[in-house]
């Protein structure tokens, strides 16, 4: 059985589904976004950093007996809603390693949940669809050229993984994340309209991000290039909301995560 390569399990979330939750962090990404805030989940390998004169490694390859083991100890929070959601970086792309986690989980009756962007390979998606109860999707640049000339992204695999829940009738959030001069124009909040309308009967609610400079430290520690991007103003969000809810009737919420 293959190993999961994970940078970080963080208790008691609260932002990543529903109740407290144990949120494990995957490494490994398609995308590139270039507002990613965790870029020490970009690359499918451990990666050395150095951070306050020390040095350390992004990346620890668990088995699935001690991830099953970690998340484990915080069963007694969980409740009825609560439980374990993967992150990443994008946790479909070890979707082999993770079905067996989360079979064991299910088994006891415990909630999952995945974070995903979506840009997976459909047999990944496919595989663990029986076994995740919540979906969060991210929805980020629509229009095809720009999508993989600024994300790296097949629009088109996008979609057919969004087909497929469609199909199935999987219940899904979508997170937007709304960044000046990539994500916030009204050509593609129109777009993004025009898709939640197409998966109107799937979408439970959306999710308005805004971005924050918590990843910078990041960066420096993987000496990388800080990426810059530019803020959007609190008026403009609220624009972008209210814009967002009327032209689809899907209840839209401001968040920052």
């Amino acid at each position: 059985m293959g190993k999961i390569l994970v940078t970080n399990i963080q208790r008691f979330s609260l932002h990543d589904g529903p109740g407290i939750r144990t949120t494990v962090f995957l490494k490994g990404c398609l995308l590139r976004c270039p507002w990613c805030a965790n870029p020490e989940n970009i690359n499918p390998y451990p990666e050395m950093y150095k951070k306050d004169g020390k040095k350390g490694t992004y990346g620890k390859l668990y088995s699935v007996d001690d991830i099953f083991f970690e998340v484990m100890k915080d069963e007694k929070f969980y409740g009825a809603e609560g439980g374990v959601t993967f992150s990443g970086g994008e946790p479909l792309l070890q979707s082999e390693e993770i079905l067996q986690i989360l079979k064991k989980i299910k088994d006891l009756k415990i909630t999952t949940a995945v974070e995903t962007c979506l840009f997976v390979p459909t047999q990944n998606l496919n595989r663990l669809l029986p076994y995740i109860d919540f979906f969060y999707v991210d929805m980020k640049i629509i229009e095809e050229s720009r999508c993989k000339s600024i994300i790296k992204g097949d629009i088109n695999l996008y979609i057919s993984n969004l087909d497929l829940l469609a199909k199935r009738n999987r219940k899904i959030i979508v997170r937007v994340p709304v960044i000046g001069n990539f994500t916030d124009d009204t050509e593609n909040r129109m777009l993004i309209a025009t898709m939640l309308n197409k998966y109107k009967h799937i979408v439970s609610k959306v999710e308005l991000i805004k971005e924050h400079n918590l990843g910078i430290p990041k960066y420096i520690s993987l000496d990388l290039k800080v990426p810059m991007y530019k803020g959007v103003s609190d008026e403009l969000m609220i624009e972008y909301k209210k814009n967002l809810e009327l032209e689809t009737g899907i209840p839209v919420d401001i968040c920052r995560i």
